[in-house]
């Protein structure tokens, strides 16, 4: 193949369904050395745009859908097409994949970061290139709408400086803890994050669990930090709106956010 001739790649466009080439030169590939390389395309019927960010093994870390396109034809410009999608278009496989090219040890790993910001956890994401760590820190955040978590993207540099009691700290680089954070069971998320995989949509569907378990945290904190009620697994689990195997996890969270949950929790009898 000839040096300037430019290769093809392929992303996902989720408002067409189709598969769309992408033409990255080699001059390209050279800039996502220090970045990543973002293409826009236009196309489709009525036409719409897609923004994928590629590194330089012109893999995709993040999918964007401009919500206003404008395409030039000749000396005519044709009328502004609107183009609304909602965040199902953000690949769950992507995600993940960011945390190491081992999809069983990169899921692992997620599922603790996972648990460490539904615990109410600091996450911070250290890349040397700030703009590779931001586009996963998005990723990640859009998964809890209702409040967002404490992360964010420092390099090496920084690691002095990082903030809290027990931050979880993951190398993005290299696939691996440099802090894990509190201690909790994951079992849980490893298992709600595998179903999501195995499902068409599965984004929205881990986004679900997480804002079912973030919301059923929250009233659990706000009962046990209330008045000096004692409640069973099987109170909490009714008043939470949770299954009752979850209960034990929440209130290992609550511990660890500080609540003095063996004066305020009694097993079943």
């Amino acid at each position: 193949m000839p040096e300037d001739e430019p290769s093809e790649v392929y992303a996902f466009c989720n408002i067409c369904k189709e598969n769309v080439p992408l033409e990255i030169r080699e001059e390209d590939i050279e800039k996502a050395k220090t970045g990543l390389i973002s293409v826009i395309s236009v196309h489709g019927t009525p036409p719409h745009a897609i923004l994928v960010y590629l590194d330089m093994n012109l893999k995709a870390r993040g999918v964007e859908y401009p919500s206003l396109v404008q395409v030039d034809e000749g000396s005519s410009t044709d009328a502004i097409q609107t183009t609304s999608v909602k965040e199902d278009v953000i690949d769950l496989n992507t995600i993940i994949s960011s945390f190491g090219e081992n999809q069983e040890q990169a899921l692992k790993a997620f599922a603790h970061i996972s648990a460490q910001l539904i615990a109410g956890n600091t996450l911070y994401l250290i890349h040397q290139n700030k703009s590779i760590g931001r586009v996963v820190k998005d990723q990640i955040d859009s998964l809890f709408t209702d409040e967002q978590p404490s992360s964010f993207v420092i390099t090496f540099d920084d690691i002095d400086y990082v903030a809290g009691m027990r931050p979880t700290i993951y190398d993005l680089q290299y696939g691996s803890f440099i802090s894990e954070g509190i201690a909790i069971d994951t079992s849980y998320f490893e298992q709600i994050i595998k179903d999501a995989l195995d499902s068409t949509n599965g984004f929205n569907m881990l986004k679900n669990d997480y804002r079912k378990l973030k919301y059923s945290y929250r009233r659990l904190w706000e009962l046990l930090t209330a008045g000096a009620r004692t409640y069973t697994y099987k109170k909490l689990a009714y008043l939470v709106s949770i299954d009752l195997s979850l209960i034990p996890l929440l209130l290992r969270i609550a511990e660890n956010d500080g609540v003095d949950v063996a004066s305020r929790v009694r097993p079943d009898t």
